[in-house]
């Protein structure tokens, strides 16, 4: 074929491929799924279709509508449980928590449109150790601490018992048997023990004088803080409030994970130190230094490390004090980061003394 034959022949025959492509477009089109968006929902589907959970733990459920097409459709729901005594549910977010044994039924509710799903519980395992929180206290004659038990399972889970407290003597400490609350005798130094089954837990209890004093911090400042409201200096004043080996925003923590700072904390009563208390929750070894800053403003250092990531998280560093006469109502704790990488977050700081 000729150029000038191709040429005169082309033009036809793409039209006509083009015509025959659009013709069979058409007729296909027929046939492909409608492209219009879902429509109402008129059932719900919840997945999992059950769910199995150990005491303690969490599950997650989720719902979603179907409409007259079989076709999911957004919807929104609320969910509900029939017995919050073994499983709760929140309202909006479908977060399940297992909080006794047995079975329950979650439901969620969209309009008029429910569907529901079954919630087993097992009982909780069986503990295998047991601590009391603090492990040592000291009070005065007359006062009153609150104890605190925690048993967890092989697997390091809290599990829920009831515990049995008693006083190795209770002519210097009392407790009761049931609560943890310990009450100062006399002067002396005893133990208290916490009891479940074939396991206990000790705390070493001494009482002192009423010119003893033990507090927390009532105000506090620091050369970084992560922000200036939850892990912020502030949350280190006042008891501890953190419970176990936590990344909690009601700790203080510095602006950088590896940062060199400081921690100031000041105290409503000045006191002749006997002993500082500090309560870590999270990525503790990272205290370098502890002094006391006296009412002249002289700061007197009492305890020094090295930054280590060898100890175990949560924990109470106790720092016993001699020789110190003067009053004190400050105290400043150092840290290095730059070994653990991680914020050295401190929950608490305990001074106790004379008046």
């Amino acid at each position: 074929m000729t150029t000038r034959a191709w040429k005169s022949w082309a033009p036809s025959s793409i039209r006509y491929l083009v015509m025959m492509a659009a013709i069979t477009l058409l007729a296909c089109g027929r046939d492909t799924p409608s492209t219009a968006p879902p429509g109402a929902p008129v059932r719900l589907v919840i997945s999992p279709a059950g769910l199995i959970l150990d005491f303690g733990a969490q599950g997650l459920v989720r719902a979603h509508g179907i409409d007259a097409n079989g076709r999911v459709t957004a919807t929104v729901v609320e969910w509900s449980s029939d017995d919050s005594f073994i499983a709760t549910v929140g309202r909006n977010d479908g977060v399940v928590i297992a909080v006794g044994a047995g079975t329950a039924t979650v439901t969620a509710i969209a309009g008029t449109l429910q569907a529901t799903t079954t919630v087993v519980v097992h009982p909780p395992k069986p503990p295998a150790s047991v601590s009391v929180s603090p492990s040592v206290v000291t009070i005065v004659a007359g006062g009153v601490e609150q104890l605190t038990a925690r048993a967890r399972d092989i697997e390091g889970r809290p599990t829920s018992v009831s515990f049995e407290w008693s006083s190795a003597d209770p002519a210097i400490v009392t407790v009761g048997p049931t609560d943890g609350m310990i009450t100062g005798i006399s002067i002396g130094t005893t133990t208290v023990t916490a009891s479940v089954g074939d396991l206990r837990a000790t705390a070493i209890v001494s009482v002192e004088t009423g010119a003893f004093v033990e507090q927390w911090a009532a105000s506090a400042t620091a050369s970084t803080e992560y922000t200036t409201e939850e892990w912020s200096a502030a949350q280190a004043t006042g008891a501890p409030n953190v419970d176990g080996c936590e990344d909690d925003p009601r700790a203080w923590a510095t602006l950088a994970r590896d940062g060199v700072d400081w921690l100031e904390l000041t105290y409503v009563q000045p006191v002749r130190p006997s002993e500082i208390r500090i309560h870590e929750n999270w990525a503790v070894g990272s205290i370098v230094k502890v002094e006391l800053k006296d009412a002249s403003g002289s700061y007197q250092t009492i305890h020094t490390a090295q930054p280590s990531g060898a100890f175990t998280c949560p924990r109470v560093l106790t720092i016993p004090i001699t020789g110190i006469t003067t009053l004190v109502s400050t105290i400043r704790i150092s840290l290095d980061q730059r070994l653990t990488l991680d914020w050295n977050e401190i929950d608490a700081v305990r001074l106790a003394g004379y008046r």
